[in-house]
């Protein structure tokens, strides 16, 4: 009997201890699971850490990329900007050559202009035929209205041979005098007074260049024309001579 409670009780004790044990397994169990999980959570962690810095990445890349593409668009247009002009570069040289041909041409027409100039100019009629031209075309020069008046004119010995120094090479300078000396009131300025004569010049225009000729008024009614000369050196001659007249 004894023995039989003795077994009932063995058993009884046997299966709390299964049943506690059983329960600490149990308890063990959910602890490693749970250090599991909290293991498995870390590890995610890390893994999406190291996710999001390979997107950040990703996301830098991606921006350079699209730099280097608006720059390769850029060039892009930049060439074939530089392609439309290279295909117009055959209509420049065609426009270049014929502007140098224009230009060659023109230089010549003005290269034989200056030669014919330079030659009218330095054609030098006989200075014996000038100086007779002169003294007759002066002397029948006597006098000219002028301003309802008539002038007497006279000539003296000095600007009779400035006269034929310059007309024997530029011919067609005396005909630009007498045009002056026709519109006197015009082209005449007085230059200064001294004791004895208010001095004048009218201006002479030729396809030479500017020239003045020098007169002296004698009276009312009577001029005397003393030197000619050209306008850049005719005063300073004038100055370095005091003026004086013969």
């Amino acid at each position: 009997m004894e023995k039989g409670f003795s077994d009932i009780e063995r058993f009884f004790l046997e299966a709390e201890e299964k049943r506690l044990k059983t329960l600490e397994e149990r308890k063990e169990r959910k602890v490693q699971k749970r250090e599991n999980l909290i293991g498995q959570i870390k590890n995610l962690n890390e893994k999406l850490k190291g996710k999001d810095r390979k997107i950040k990445e990703l996301y830098r890349e991606i921006a350079v990329l699209q730099n280097q593409v608006s720059e390769f668009k850029k060039r892009e247009n930049e060439i074939k900007e530089k392609e439309k002009e290279l295909s117009r570069i055959d209509e420049y040289r065609e426009k270049i050559r014929s502007l140098n041909e224009e230009i060659s041409k023109l230089k010549g027409e003005i290269s034989q202009k200056n030669r014919e100039i330079e030659k009218l100019r330095s054609q030098e009629v006989p200075k014996s035929k000038v100086e007779l031209f002169i003294e007759v075309a002066l002397n029948s020069l006597g006098s000219f209205v002028a301003g309802g008046k008539n002038i007497k004119v006279l000539f003296s010995k000095r600007f009779r041979k400035d006269m034929v120094k310059e007309v024997s090479v530029r011919p067609f300078l005396f005909d630009s005098f007498i045009s002056s000396l026709s519109r006197i009131n015009s082209t005449s300025r007085l230059l200064k007074r001294d004791g004895k004569h208010d001095i004048y010049r009218i201006r002479v225009t030729s396809p030479y260049g500017e020239y003045r000729a020098v007169y002296l008024k004698l009276e009312k009614d009577t001029i005397k024309f003393v030197r000619f000369g050209q306008r850049d050196s005719i005063y300073g001659e004038l100055e370095t001579c005091g003026w004086k007249f013969e």
